[in-house]
């Protein structure tokens, strides 16, 4: 598993395009595909990248179980729902 921050601009979506691309077999999950994370996924998938879509009901459950707290953070929160697809086996 890789992590980073990424702001929203054009220059870094590129940036993290391309420290993903540096990692074999990467697979990007992204929380809620068809919700708030459809922005992101439609140009990931655009630019040819595998895409998992990781429910936010999974995501929260994961973060609860995983951190004994539900406090939602950046960190634990992008650490969820990479679990998430490594575990159901999406990724």
């Amino acid at each position: 598993m890789g992590q980073g921050q990424f702001g929203t601009d054009n220059g870094s979506y590129r940036r993290m395009l391309e420290e993903g691309r540096n990692r074999p077999a990467m697979v990007w999950t992204v929380e809620g595909c068809n919700g708030v994370g459809k922005p992101l996924a439609q140009r990931l998938v655009a630019d040819g990248e595998p895409v998992v879509d990781v429910p936010a009901k999974l995501a929260a459950r994961a973060r609860v179980f995983g951190t004994r707290q539900a406090r939602k953070t950046d960190t634990t929160d992008a650490r969820s729902i990479a679990l998430v697809a490594l575990r159901t086996g999406a990724a």
